[in-house]
């Protein structure tokens, strides 16, 4: 029986899950998302302007309230939860025995975040390089070493 590696290619806005079955087997898309969201401006995600709150040092004086997230940090963490939901899923119906999870170094560390203990333990390798965009070919030059060391 094939060892199954799941490799996670993603980015703040788009993933690509892949499967790979052994060394110079390639990768196979298994999936893909998009959240858009991730990509807009920020005043694209509020509909009005922030809160404002009374001092009371400050006779009359009510500054904005600042967010402890950014709208649009808060979209990326959605996003990442929603990948990370995915692959516990997935590790719970024994789909894969490996992960492979390849983004920017920001992506990488909200999916580490979200990802449960267990899934973590699968992670074998991680690739710190947003290549959403590279090819299947190219993306396995890359994983080659991670992958089959």
């Amino acid at each position: 029986m094939a060892i199954v590696t799941w490799v996670l290619v993603s980015n703040a806005a788009e993933a690509r899950l892949f499967k790979n079955e052994g060394c110079d087997t390639g990768l196979h898309l298994l999936q893909d998302w998009t959240h858009p969201d991730s990509r807009k401006h920020q005043d694209d995600l509020v509909t009005d302007a922030g809160g404002r709150a009374q001092q009371s040092f400050a006779a009359g004086a009510r500054p904005g309230i600042e967010w402890q997230t950014s709208p649009k940090e808060t979209e990326m963490l959605h996003f990442a939860s929603e990948l990370a939901t995915y692959l516990g899923e997935a590790r719970k119906q024994n789909a894969f025995q490996h992960l492979v999870l390849v983004a920017s170094p920001h992506v990488l560390g909200l999916l580490r975040e979200k990802l449960d203990a267990p899934t973590i333990a699968m992670v074998s390798g991680t690739l710190n390089k947003d290549y959403t965009s590279a090819g299947v070919d190219e993306l396995a030059k890359h994983l080659a070493q991670v992958m089959c060391p």
